[in-house]
């Protein structure tokens, strides 16, 4: 069995996005929050597990590395996407980044796969 490669579409130049910040992008029609911490860059799924709200529109605490929901404050580990503070208990999806050339890549996987 062949395991396809993951692609990968380009989203912004690297330095472009600070650390501790976030910024909420749509890859064909899916919203997505990438965050910039610790010099590192993560992307998950902008739609919190409660109540489906945007995890863009509170923000990112990065002492603890969590996105935090506006709504109810359930928070989400920005690097595994894991559930941390409730009312929140599914965790929310992650995807892979990569930085190539100067530029961020989100990786085209789970929801974001289209064939």
């Amino acid at each position: 069995m062949t395991v396809a490669a993951t692609r990968f579409v380009r989203v912004l130049p690297a330095d472009e996005l600070r650390d501790g910040e976030l910024l909420p992008v749509e890859i064909d029609g899916t919203p997505v929050v990438l965050v910039r911490h610790r010099g590192e860059f993560f992307a998950t799924a902008n739609n919190c597990t409660h109540r489906d709200f945007p995890l863009s529109e509170a923000g990112f605490d990065q002492r603890d590395g969590v996105l935090i929901c506006a709504w109810h404050e359930a928070c989400f580990d920005v690097r595994t996407g894991a559930a941390v503070v409730p009312p929140a208990t599914e965790p929310v999806e992650t995807f892979p980044v990569r930085v190539t050339d100067g530029f961020v890549e989100i990786g085209l996987t789970g929801s974001l796969l289209r064939s």
